[in-house]
């Protein structure tokens, strides 16, 4: 699943981030194990890992000289996946 933020600044990026997270990975009908979340501020990126690795998920970040792309993996994901 991908998420393009790349158009929105704090507060509301993160906003976004925390309410698709919560769509893509809560529940009993768990959409994906792996959501990709792209930004293209600094301080977005930042407030969004933060959150999201206070939630127990793994963050990972890449920079492409134009944007941030953060990949979210779930943290009950199965690891055969």
């Amino acid at each position: 699943m991908l998420l393009d933020l790349r158009e929105q600044r704090c507060p509301m990026a993160l906003l976004l981030a925390k309410r698709h997270a919560a769509d893509a990975f809560q529940g009993e009908t768990q959409q994906c194990s792996q959501l990709m979340i792209q930004v293209v501020d600094e301080s977005s990126k930042q407030d969004i890992v933060k959150y999201l690795r206070s939630q127990q998920f793994t963050v990972e970040c890449e920079f492409t000289g134009e944007y941030f792309t953060l990949t979210v993996i779930n943290k009950e994901a199965p690891n055969n996946a």
